[in-house]
């Protein structure tokens, strides 16, 4: 029997689990959220000391996250900056894809980029990595030229270097790890740093998320 300590502590407005990070270095704090996550109550305001939201639109060739909609009008009500991504599917065509999440963000207003989530995880395929990226690569563009605007990539540190790695150097990087600091070659805007996030208004666990700068980098970079 494998016996397993979980370390809480608590901050502005909630509890969360994870690597434990100066505060001072990273001031500005996020929250990324999908129906995973569990319906938000929209009565409940989010604390003073989460800056941003991130919401899941979409997952491979079809899948709508069901509480997209819902979550995007919530985050609207609140006092952040707002963001959406899409879920690639290794195992699906960019094109269709691409259409399923701008189909999704269409006449919506967004303050931060829209990302592209690329990691194994529940992605069972059998392209090779250069496929992979490739497909990463057409939804990129596709976006960009529906848009006008680069996509963040999202991905773990393993998924990284075998996708991400010295290919993508103009799309900025959002990166999941539970190392400090993150391990990775480029630079990384965001570090999802805990997937264990608690809040008033969500049942479910609440993935948390720092900014890679101060205060003043934040109001910098939130109004380029």
């Amino acid at each position: 029997m494998v016996f397993i300590i979980a370390a809480y502590v608590y901050f502005s407005g909630g509890i969360q689990s994870g690597v434990q990070i100066d505060k001072k270095t990273y001031p500005i704090t996020g929250i990324d959220i999908s129906d995973q996550t569990g319906k938000v109550n929209a009565e409940i305001r989010l604390p003073d000391s989460i800056k941003f939201v991130i919401i899941k639109a979409s997952q491979g060739k079809d899948y709508v996250d069901k509480q997209f909609e819902a979550n995007y009008q919530w985050a609207k009500a609140q006092n952040v900056k707002i963001g959406a991504y899409h879920f690639l599917s290794f195992r699906k065509d960019a094109k269709d894809q691409a259409s399923n999440f701008l189909n999704q963000i269409k006449d919506k207003k967004f303050t931060l980029p829209l990302v592209l989530d690329v990691e194994s995880w529940l992605n069972p395929t059998s392209k090779s990595d250069a496929e992979i990226t490739a497909i990463i690569r057409e939804f990129l563009d596709i976006v960009l030229a529906k848009t006008g605007n680069k996509m963040m990539i999202y991905s773990n540190e393993s998924d990284y270097k075998k996708y991400i790695e010295n290919k993508f150097a103009e799309n900025e990087i959002w990166i999941c790890s539970f190392n400090n600091p993150p391990k990775t070659t480029g630079k990384w805007t965001f570090w999802q740093y805990s997937h264990q996030g608690k809040f008033d208004f969500a049942p479910g666990w609440v993935d948390i998320n720092t900014f890679n700068g101060n205060e003043k980098d934040w109001n910098n970079y939130i109004l380029k």
